[in-house]
């Protein structure tokens, strides 16, 4: 019969408030309590994967220090220690909290972070969205290692698509509905017409049309010549991607 963690926990207490401690019953249910807590690895690490399941971010926040702080304390139990490492660093990307990420990256292994999927994957997301290389965010979502990692990958890119289309409104006049949908890394027009609505574009003979305030001299933020060109290039590599 297992001996439940409440009643072990009374045990220990009841032992070591005695006067003449045994040591030997202490060690014995010290031991027995931790076989309990290294099989609770699974509680953390579910918590926080049902988190992003959920797309819960502030949830996953809350749980994965938890995760982490277990796999210091029990690190014969980190089976999935870089998995939910990989994932933390998707969060901090994500979530645009960039020193945070470097910090935790800088506790990897060098052989770990160029190495291990989990870890790399983050690493070159990061390299790309430095670089304005978005085309890259949306083919790595073809090769992620987990398929966690898509939470964060989509989260990226609604940020990268709310930066394009803020230049887009200050760098044109008309856009055609193909050109835009290409712009914002979309792979057809219904999504990005579904985006347009969502941003209250106005759409003329399958153009979106945009009015700028007179005296407007605000520059574009983003290259956008430079990302159609990218586009194209990395939709030909999207394709052969099976």
């Amino acid at each position: 019969m297992v001996v439940s963690l409440s009643q072990m926990h009374k045990t220990l207490l009841a032992e070591w408030s005695k006067e003449q401690k045994n040591t030997n019953t202490i060690e014995q249910v010290l031991k027995q309590l931790g076989v309990s807590f290294h099989n609770f690895g699974d509680y953390y690490e579910i918590s926080a994967l049902v988190a992003v399941l959920r797309n819960d971010m502030a949830a996953f926040d809350d749980a994965i220090p938890r995760v982490l702080s277990f796999y210091d304390q029990c690190p014969t139990a980190a089976e999935n220690k870089y998995l939910m490492v990989g994932l933390n660093l998707m969060f901090l990307l994500a979530s645009n909290r960039l020193s945070d990420f470097h910090m935790l990256l800088e506790s990897v292994p060098q052989s770990i972070q160029s190495g291990n999927p989990y870890i790399s994957t983050p690493v070159r997301l990061e390299q790309s969205l430095m670089e304005g290389a978005y085309n890259k965010v949306v083919l790595t979502e073809k090769t992620i290692p987990s398929q966690f990692y898509s939470v964060f990958i989509r989260i990226m890119m609604d940020a990268v698509r709310s930066d394009i289309a803020l230049s887009i409104e200050r760098s044109f006049k008309l856009l055609s509905t193909r050109d835009a949908a290409n712009m914002l890394l979309f792979q057809n027009d219904a999504q990005v017409n579904e985006f347009a609505k969502q941003r209250k574009w106005k759409s003329e003979n399958g153009c979106f049309v945009f009015e700028t305030e007179s005296g407007h001299t605000d520059k574009p933020t983003l290259d956008t010549a430079r990302i159609a060109k990218q586009t194209i290039f990395y939709a030909k590599q999207l394709e052969m991607i099976v």
